[in-house]
């Protein structure tokens, strides 16, 4: 049986040649149904096509009481297609079907309905684009510029995103301090995340979550990244009343802290005063001697971070324009550098000179700010030379704390 097919517009161009008849068999499975005279065969109420990972997902509606048998989809110039059956029915109807298997770039889709007898509808066109592991391998996990660790509490934060990649968000689990594992969705307009509940001493795991396209039917995920986060670096003995391993007299020797023997001038104790509280105070002159390149310190491991040391000062009688100086120093390792090499050393991550603080019952707070920008070894304290005239030199020292930086 020969039918005299009446071409839709899509086609005059690729038909052109053929002039404007084209006789097809009606048994072919590679032929589009013909489109009757009239064009009386409805066509789908709404038709779309969204993208995904190597695949689509068409969905349309087929009006109540259409003579319609099936729905056929078009692609690759119309090379490859999909039948859905269908059945009249007296409300509209929902169809849905994924096409698998396709390459990652653009297609165009058509669309037909078509009758029992074989008539078919005017074709209905729509696009989209197909996406794969040329589009998985541009993703990456987003940064963490820091993680703050204190006994439980974790705070994390997150650096920026390109959002025109169509990153989401972040997933990442932990495990809780009661032993269950525990998994989050951090939004990728959210860059801080606190969690109270992160058991010390075990690592979490993240990936990030893209969606290309804000109809598209498959989420697609980096690699999950692993971290363990360290804990919140925290002096030991670092207030009023420090203790001291060891005392003569009015002074003693830090528990702690590494005192070196420059600072020992008062029968081979210094560092540790008695007075005050049971203060930390490295104290030269009224008879004892004077201390070159004297240092007490203490090393902590810390993540990275922004931070500041703050020291809490009673009183102190050293001037800026003593010879050596005394400072408050942070540096990376085990150690704390000579007085001499302060201002001038790549391991000093900050430093402030020790100037004279009166005692109004108000003490003064030095805060010092510096950056880790991975985990280590940090050293914090005091380094000072410093005359054994009268008046000597003291400093007077509350506490010593590490805080979070701004």
């Amino acid at each position: 049986m020969k039918l005299k097919l009446r071409l839709h517009p899509f086609f005059i161009l690729s038909f052109l040649a053929l002039g404007s008849t084209f006789m097809v068999s009606c048994d072919s499975d590679d032929t589009l149904p013909v489109e009757p005279e009239e064009a009386t065969v409805a066509q789908l109420q709404s038709f779309s096509v969204k993208p995904g990972k190597n695949r689509v997902f068409v969905e349309g509606t087929v009006p109540a009481n259409a003579n319609i048998a099936e729905i056929r989809i078009y692609w690759n110039e119309q090379s490859d297609s999909k039948t859905i059956a269908v059945s009249s029915s007296s409300e509209a109807q929902q169809i849905s079907t994924y096409i698998e298997n396709l390459d990652e770039k653009f297609y165009a889709f058509e669309v037909q309905t078509v009758t029992a007898a074989g008539d078919g509808s005017i074709l209905l066109k729509g696009g989209s684009e197909v996406y794969g592991d040329n589009y998985s391998n541009l993703l990456f996990n987003r940064p963490v510029n820091a993680n703050v660790l204190e006994e439980s509490s974790l705070t994390i934060e997150f650096g920026e995103m390109d959002l025109s990649t169509g990153v989401i968000g972040t997933q990442l689990n932990y495990e809780t301090t009661e032993g269950s594992q525990e998994e989050l969705f951090i939004p990728v307009s959210k860059n801080d995340l606190k969690i109270t509940d992160f058991k010390a001493g075990t690592s979490y795991s993240y990936r990030s979550v893209f969606v290309p396209s804000p109809v598209a039917v498959d989420t697609f995920y980096t690699d999950n990244a692993s971290y363990m986060p360290i804990e919140f670096p925290k002096l030991v003995n670092a207030a009023v009343p420090f203790a001291a391993s060891s005392i003569s007299g009015r002074w003693g020797i830090l528990e702690d802290w590494t005192t070196t023997d420059p600072v020992l001038i008062h029968n081979g104790h210094g560092g540790w005063d008695e007075w005050n509280n049971n203060i930390f105070n490295i104290e030269s002159g009224w008879g004892a001697p004077a201390i070159t390149n004297g240092k007490v310190y203490q090393s902590v491991m810390t993540g990275p971070g922004e931070f500041a040391l703050e020291v809490s000062v009673r009183d102190s009688n050293h001037s800026e324009s003593d010879e050596g100086g005394a400072y408050f120093v942070i540096a990376k390792g085990t150690t704390l550098p000579d007085v001499a090499d302060v201002t001038t050393s790549a391991e000093v991550l900050a430093y402030e000179r020790i100037h004279t603080t009166a005692n109004s019952g108000t003490p003064e707070v030095y805060s010092i700010p510096y950056t880790i920008e991975e985990a280590t070894t940090i050293t914090i304290g005091q380094v000072t030379t410093q005359w054994g005239q009268t008046p000597g030199r003291f400093c007077n020292i509350f506490s010593f704390e590490i805080v979070p930086g701004n």
